[in-house]
């Protein structure tokens, strides 16, 4: 738990010498909270497990040879990318699909989205300085409720980074990893084991963006530990720097630079204001007009007061940090710059969201009422939305293995049917909970190669418009 009461280790120790009558009262008081992440994981679960290859993910299935794999990504760092230990990973889990990777896959992406969730709850209580006398546990199941559709709905793009298998390898994962370090930071509770270590270095090889960001933070955290004479982990620093180093320096990230098209700093400013709008969109209102519910003409000041220094303070720093996030993006060429790169700074947006919703004032027993109807209308409303999308798009995708199977005996062309989705019609359409990768009528485009390969046919495509 963070400054705003025990930690999570105390805690652990404390329940070690609990009586088992103590023990089982203790998880009883939360099943309300257990019921809630038990409801999330499910969701995550079902959307993972339904949610059918796309894209990279056909292009990295093929026949398992660990020596080739690790040529292919040896090759990769370089001569394209610095992202050595996210494209291993990837290759692997598509590689053994016949050993049931896919599922073990679905199941560790789920865990590891709850851990994302947890730790934004975790940050966002995180404002009562320990030891006073209002420091208590925070993490209701209404608040981490509000906290999952913050992170499900805010992001522009969560099918993406959340259940794509490539996209959350190498978005959904850093970005868990390195909040969890930021809530160290945070807690001033760093840690100085060999495995710590070997985390930092793990985590901060994913993203560049976000490992650069993560290494000045917590250079910055050292820093100041020095000057106050406080213990400066500087073991776990210099592991993450040097991560950041390793995926810096790749030779493959300057290859791949030489190859893309060249762009002005103005070019830039323009991709990157664009960029960061994005970021505000009409899901937002729901989550606002909660939030008014919660803070209008409330009957009390609140856990904190809304004018409170360490609510302002939490709010002010992770607004920085989005910002920050953002403007270090004009390092990239405007070409590279997918929708999904601005994940980590959505996270933060959500992180300031959260912080204001689990220290919202304390209200009458209707505003009150008036908060959790909203929440379960959203519950409904994300359902609505979510169960067909994810169902049609399965549908697309099993409709073109099916059509596709009986060919592979043979090593035929196949013709499948034009499928394309949004309003203009597109082959690639991303947005929210829809991530779709459409078969051309090229046979030679790289989507269709890779799944022509991935189910042995000589050649797809799809029917001329």
């Amino acid at each position: 738990m963070m400054g705003g009461g025990m930690g999570v280790g105390t805690l652990l120790h404390m329940e070690c010498f609990m009586k088992p009558s103590d023990l089982i009262r203790s998880v009883i008081s939360r099943k309300e909270e257990a019921g809630a992440f038990g409801a999330i994981f499910a969701f995550v679960l079902w959307a993972n497990l339904i949610t059918p290859l796309w894209a990279d993910d056909y292009c990295r299935s093929i026949p398992f040879d660990i020596r080739n794999t690790f040529h292919i990504v040896y090759g990769n760092y370089f001569y394209w990318t610095g992202r050595y230990f996210t494209t291993i990973i990837t290759f692997f889990f598509m590689e053994l699909k016949e050993y049931h990777s896919i599922f073990l896959f679905d199941v560790l992406n789920s865990v590891i989205f709850c851990c994302l969730v947890f730790n934004c709850c975790k940050i966002s209580e995180n404002v009562i300085p320990r030891g006073m006398a209002d420091d208590k546990d925070r993490m209701s199941a209404i608040n981490i409720l509000f906290i999952f559709l913050a992170l499900w709905w805010i992001p522009r793009d969560i099918a993406e980074v959340a259940l794509w298998k490539t996209g959350s390898i190498g978005y959904l994962w850093p970005v868990t990893g390195e909040l969890w370090i930021l809530r160290q930071v945070l807690a001033k509770r760093m840690h100085y084991g060999l495995a710590a270590c070997g985390f930092a270095f793990f985590i901060s090889t994913f993203l560049e963006p976000l490992s650069l960001l993560m290494s000045i933070v917590l250079i910055c955290y050292g820093i100041g530990n020095y000057r106050s004479r406080v213990s400066v982990p500087w073991g776990f620093i210099i592991a993450h720097v040097a991560g950041t180093i390793f995926l810096w320096l790749a030779p493959g990230n300057y290859v791949r630079a030489r190859v893309m098209e060249h762009d002005t700093v103005l070019h830039r400013l323009d991709g990157l204001f664009g960029n960061f709008g994005s970021l505000f969109d009409l899901y937002w209102l729901p989550f606002i007009a909660i939030l008014l519910v919660g803070y209008v003409s409330s009957r009390k000041a609140g856990n904190v007061g809304w004018r409170s220094p360490e609510l302002s303070g939490k709010v002010g720093f992770f607004t920085g940090l989005a910002l920050i996030y953002m403007a270090g993006l004009l390092l990239f060429p405007r070409s590279s710059l997918a929708a999904r790169v601005s994940l980590p700074a959505s996270v933060y947006l959500v992180c300031v969201l959260g912080t204001l919703f689990v220290n919202r004032p304390d209200a009458t027993a209707a505003r009150d009422m008036a908060v959790r109807a909203g929440i379960f209308g959203m519950i409904i409303w994300h359902m609505w939305i979510c169960v067909p999308d994810l169902v049609y798009l399965a549908r697309i995708s099993r409709t073109w293995v099916s059509l596709t199977t009986p060919h592979s005996d043979s090593y035929d062309d196949v013709t499948l049917p034009r499928v394309t989705m949004g309003p203009r019609h597109k082959l690639l359409y991303v947005h929210k909970d829809i991530i779709f990768v459409g078969i051309s009528p090229d046979p030679h485009s790289m989507m269709n190669v890779c799944f022509a390969r991935a189910l042995g046919v000589k050649s797809v495509h799809s029917e001329a418009e």
